[in-house]
């Protein structure tokens, strides 16, 4: 809904972007070290696992690509103890410590196509956060802004509004009119974390029967990619800003 919102021009010309992907499951130093913390395997930290979707959320939501970006990354945590019976964060804690060879903290400022700016955060160490993906796109005539945490709601700011009527305003997205609900519960009923990956397979399934283009697609895939490697190259030249396209 974010964006058909901004497509119909709610918030006008797009300027700035702010997307953040917090969650805080890494937080304890003495959290084991599994294969998202090994670069061989997982290929990078917080800003492939989780800052990957603030990209495509945001790519998605505008309909503009990011096409620069200046970006730093950290490792707060770089050794970790081993892990010992059972899987992930829920096994035994083994002997010894081993590297952690990924980054557990990206963030970086991006120039989309449009000449819109972007800011970007992604972190496994937010402390207090469970699963805070965030996005909040403004312009010249308002803002939309949204959170998982909060995914049944949505907040919009009418800047073209009287002056002494303007303020962010929270919009249930539990009616028959707002997309899928409608293929759920009577209305104003809760849609879950789970419900969305429904709706991912129902488009996929539409769209292959139909003989469009799904959307994400593999070429938005690659598109996202394309930004985290130049935040990669960005941040191990000292934040020097790179072209996604390079």
């Amino acid at each position: 809904m974010l964006a058909s919102l901004v497509a119909r021009g709610t918030v006008g010309t797009v300027r700035q972007v702010r997307a953040q992907y917090l969650q805080d499951w890494l937080a304890d130093p003495q959290a084991p070290l599994t294969w998202r913390m090994d670069k061989a395997k997982a290929g990078s930290g917080a800003l492939g696992d989780i800052g990957a979707h603030a990209v495509d959320l945001a790519q998605f939501i505008t309909g503009d690509v990011v096409t620069d970006v200046s970006g730093v990354m950290e490792t707060f945590v770089k050794e970790r103890p081993m892990l010992g019976a059972g899987q992930g964060l829920s096994g035994s804690v083994g002997e010894g410590t081993g590297p952690v060879t990924v980054d557990d903290y990206a963030s970086f400022s991006g120039r989309f196509a449009s000449g819109a700016l972007g800011v970007f955060e992604a972190t496994r160490f937010a402390t207090g956060h469970k699963n805070g993906l965030r996005i909040e796109v403004a312009g010249d005539k308002g803002a939309v802004l949204f959170d998982l945490e909060d995914l049944n709601a949505l907040q919009v700011y009418d800047a073209t509004a009287p002056a002494g009527q303007q303020g962010f305003t929270r919009i249930l997205v539990t009616e028959p009119e707002h997309p899928y609900v409608d293929a759920w519960w009577p209305a104003g009923h809760m849609l879950g974390y789970e419900h969305g990956f429904v709706h991912q397979a129902k488009d996929l399934v539409e769209a292959l029967a139909a003989g469009v283009q799904p959307r994400p697609s593999f070429e938005d895939g690659y598109q996202v990619q394309r930004v985290l490697d130049a935040v990669e190259r960005s941040a191990g030249a000292g934040s020097a800003w790179q072209a996604t396209a390079a």
